[in-house]
């Protein structure tokens, strides 16, 4: 079992957790308030008493009773809530079984080196054969065709987490396993690609399974027919086991694309962190690492996340870096800054920009919640340099009454889409909305995603963008939509609306649009790598489709 000591580690630029005091949130923090924002923001305003919430605590998942000071505890970061508590949480405040406990096992597994075995978030586990029986149903489940829900990976995964001696014989059954959650988790949405990539990472770090999920995710992302590169290759950061590390590294010298390459990229910050690479290893990673730094025609998403690798991992810091890094830093703006400041753009920058984000977002909120979280989580979200981050803070930030009115507030930011030093500032606001954007947003992501005059990242990123928006699309956006970058891709062979194209079929796959996938995928006008992407979505398996929105 886990400790239940909280450790005083943080998500800061490094992509790694640290000690407060640098400006940075503690995860305990975090954590206290995801709990304390719920109740006091509960949109029945039935709990900003904590007398009145502790009196109502005793039932459901928590049997005994509670008092005013223990909520306290836990919303203060005194003490670390269990399972039970944060599950009584989501009971009393009638949230969707998960909301909560997902991304809490999210960030204290990203903060934590793989294989550290059940979720920080300590659970009551069943006794030794009761959980053998249990272990037993839930994997005849995952191995046939039958459903899996979110919450049924989760209990699996957990169960086979806690016993690090496990075999799960044979090995084909073990590359089964993997392969079907790894399906489901790229093809997944919100809640259920959370539990599902929590799953997938406690897979991935069990001793016996790890080298076969290794494998799938390396298959995965050498398959040029594969349509979700990034995801797959990144959750190699998941263990220490020499087989991902080997497949990092050859996807970063051989990519099979772009996504691949920025995939492996973004597993090599944990992996630094925790000492998965070898001495060798690292030199020939910090080589490759500099040259991406200092060429400024090729991979450009990248540029900034290799320059925060330098900046931050002391064990790449050899003769040359700090010259390479300044020499880049002189060659583009945004470099410079991650260089200098460990951000995406100058500190009074962002904070202006924060600062006129959380007065908006807040406005709008029943109750006012005083306190320096939510404008650290906002700075985060919007100039951190490592995706992981920026992601996980949205999870964060989308599990809680802020959602809304944050949403809103990042789409009024996109009013000066126009202005070319913003690029930077509102892919992360794109990135953000498609994380917990609403239908409310889902009219001006659809304006962005056929945009002409706008700068081409900002386009294909609200094509990727759509698929994940609260609401719907109707038919007549998807055809307007594919049919504009069909005919500027054949008028003009410009990649850019190639991956718009892909963008869109990943959406139209996301919003299981099968009809409209069928069309494409038969157009001849379209570019080949749309048409055989809409074929790939065609080409699930049912039972992954379906349980993959379960």
């Amino acid at each position: 079992m886990a400790t239940s000591h909280t450790a005083s580690v943080d998500l800061a630029p490094s992509g790694i957790m640290n000690h407060r005091g640098d400006g940075h949130l503690p995860l305990a923090d975090r954590i206290a308030w995801l709990l304390r924002s719920n109740r006091l923001l509960d949109p029945h305003q039935r709990w900003t008493r904590a007398k009145l919430f502790a009196a109502a605590f005793r039932g459901g998942s928590w049997s005994s009773p509670t008092t005013e000071s223990r909520i306290s505890r836990w919303e203060t970061a005194a003490v670390r809530p269990t399972h039970q508590a944060v599950v009584r949480y989501e009971e009393l405040l009638d949230l969707p079984s998960g909301t909560l406990t997902a991304v809490i096992d999210t960030l204290h597994r990203y903060a934590a080196p793989p294989g550290h075995g059940p979720p920080a978030l300590t659970r009551r586990l069943p006794a030794p054969a009761e959980a053998a029986g249990r272990i037993d149903e839930l994997l005849d489940r995952a191995l046939s065709t039958a459903l899996m829900t979110g919450l049924q990976w989760d209990e699996l995964s957990v169960l086979i987490s806690a016993q690090p001696n496990l075999i799960i014989s044979p090995r084909s059954a073990r590359e089964a396993l993997a392969d079907r959650l790894l399906h489901e988790m790229i093809v997944a949405h919100g809640l259920q690609w959370q539990q599902r990539f929590e799953a997938f990472n406690r897979i991935i770090a069990h001793p016996s399974c790890q080298q076969a999920a290794v494998a799938v995710c390396a298959g995965h992302g050498n398959d040029p027919r594969n349509q979700v590169f990034i995801e797959t290759l990144s959750a190699l950061d998941g263990t220490a086991h020499p087989d991902a590390s080997r497949h990092v590294l050859a996807q970063l010298h051989r990519p099979t694309n772009d996504r691949a390459f920025l995939g492996a990229l973004l597993a090599c910050a944990r992996k630094i962190r925790f000492g998965h690479f070898t001495a060798e290893q690292l030199t020939d990673l910090t080589t490759l690492i500099v040259d991406l730094v200092l060429e400024p025609a090729h991979h450009t998403e990248a540029r900034p996340l290799a320059a925060a690798l330098l900046r931050h991992a002391p064990n790449l810091h050899r003769p040359g870096v700090q010259a390479a890094l300044r020499r880049a830093a002189a060659d583009d703006r945004t470099v410079g800054e991650v260089v200098a400041t460990g951000q995406l753009a100058a500190p009074q920058t962002a904070r202006v920009v924060v600062a006129r984000i959380v007065n908006a977002a807040t406005a709008a909120l029943p109750y006012e919640m005083t306190n320096d979280v939510f404008p650290a989580l906002v700075r985060e979200l919007l100039f951190h340099p490592l995706f992981d981050i920026r992601l996980y803070t949205a999870m964060l930030i989308a599990a809680t009454p802020y959602r809304e009115p944050l949403a809103r507030a990042l789409a009024d930011e996109l009013a000066a889409i126009r202005a070319p030093d913003r690029v930077d500032l509102n892919s992360c606001i794109i990135s953000a909305l498609r994380t917990f954007g609403t239908g409310e947003q889902r009219p001006l992501i659809e304006r962005i995603s056929v945009g002409t005059g706008l700068p081409g990242p900002l386009v294909v990123l609200a094509t990727h963008a759509i698929g994940h928006l609260g609401g719907q699309s109707d038919d007549r956006y998807w055809a307007t939509a594919v049919d504009h970058h069909n005919r500027l891709w054949r008028r003009h062979r410009d990649p850019l609306h190639e991956s718009a194209l892909r963008g869109l079929v990943y959406g139209l796959g996301i919003a299981r649009r099968e009809a409209l996938l069928g069309r494409l995928r038969v157009d001849p006008a379209a570019p080949e790598p749309a048409r055989t992407a809409a074929g790939w979505w065609l080409g699930l398996p049912r039972h992954v489709t379906a349980s993959a929105v379960q």
